[in-house]
């Protein structure tokens, strides 16, 4: 029930939400990561992403859900924020977007003091185990050039 409840005021926050600036999808929320991603062990490994095809893959993520059963894993917030290393510190104000459209979610990083990406997109596939623990199913990382150094559009293709 607990882990229920905590669902609906996700999707409420998502909902009602603000939204913002140009880089983000018109129906995205502002989101801080969640700081309880500590509860258990951590996934000390990163994403991979496929410079040419922008598919995300996260080894060792499913396994370590698997055995250890995190915390973490028991929201979608929580499991993003790990999955994407999302509390670490970034160098700079850094704003966070978030969309859910189930079972995808879609982060977008803006303000990312980078001269040549604007902002950089994740879309991510999660599936909920009988357990109740997301896992990674799929994803793919795209991004937007700052003006006058490349494409608008998110896609794979460089900045320049």
């Amino acid at each position: 029930m607990r882990v229920a409840r905590r669902l609906l005021a996700f999707v409420t926050l998502l909902v009602v939400g603000g939204c913002g600036g140009p880089a983000q999808q018109a129906d995205a929320a502002r989101w801080t990561p969640p700081s309880g991603t500590s509860e258990g062990p951590q996934w000390t490994s990163k994403i991979e992403v496929d410079r040419d095809t922008g598919a995300i893959a996260a080894p060792g993520f499913n396994a370590l859900v698997d055995a250890e059963g995190p915390g973490w894993a028991r929201a979608a917030d929580t499991t993003l924020a790990q999955l994407l290393d999302l509390n670490r510190g970034f160098d700079g104000p850094v704003e966070v977007y978030l969309r859910q459209d189930d079972p995808e979610f879609t982060v977008t990083l803006t303000r990312l003091g980078d001269d040549s990406i604007k902002a950089i997109r994740y879309r991510v596939t999660l599936r909920r185990g009988d357990d109740g623990r997301f896992r990674f199913a799929a994803g793919e990382r795209t991004q937007r050039c700052q003006p006058g150094r490349g494409h608008q559009d998110f896609t794979t293709a460089r900045c320049s």
